[in-house]
């Protein structure tokens, strides 16, 4: 992976520490510089307007198809063994519990991936006022 990119009067460089560095040598009173922290970079890459690569997106909606026919399955499958449990007397509770805890579990991971799949960058409401405002990730 390079490492350091230049453009004219800028230099951005990967830094071990996990930051980034750029600097801009033709300041009046000698080199600019800033380090910035990814979930920066990632902040100001939604901001310009650069969304997750289609690839990864075209994943991401593929699982969350998956993900979403094993969540109906698994809550059908809740149905079946609650009547069985209710209607028909059958003792099938450790089933019930476990086809409950699938569908509670799947439809989390459904939620995750929706999150992914529409990453809104919202201003933190508490924030300290600040010189260029505050700007927070979801989570």
């Amino acid at each position: 992976m390079t490492t350091i990119q230049t453009f004219p009067a800028v230099t951005i460089e990967a830094l071990p520490t996990g930051l980034f560095r750029l600097e801009d040598p033709t300041g009046i009173d000698g080199p600019h510089i800033i380090e910035l922290h990814p979930a920066q970079v990632q902040v100001l890459a939604s901001m310009v307007g650069f969304d997750m690569p289609d690839k990864t997106r075209r994943a991401i909606e593929r699982i969350h198809g998956r993900v979403q026919a094993l969540s109906t399955r698994a809550k059908e499958l809740a149905g079946l063994l609650d009547h069985a449990l209710h209607v028909q007397d059958l003792d099938v509770t450790p089933e019930a519990q476990a086809s409950e805890c699938i569908a509670l579990n799947l439809s989390e991971v459904l939620k995750d991936l929706e999150d992914l799949q529409a990453p809104d960058l919202v201003p933190t409401p508490d924030a300290k006022p600040n010189p260029g405002g505050q700007m927070a990730l979801p989570v």
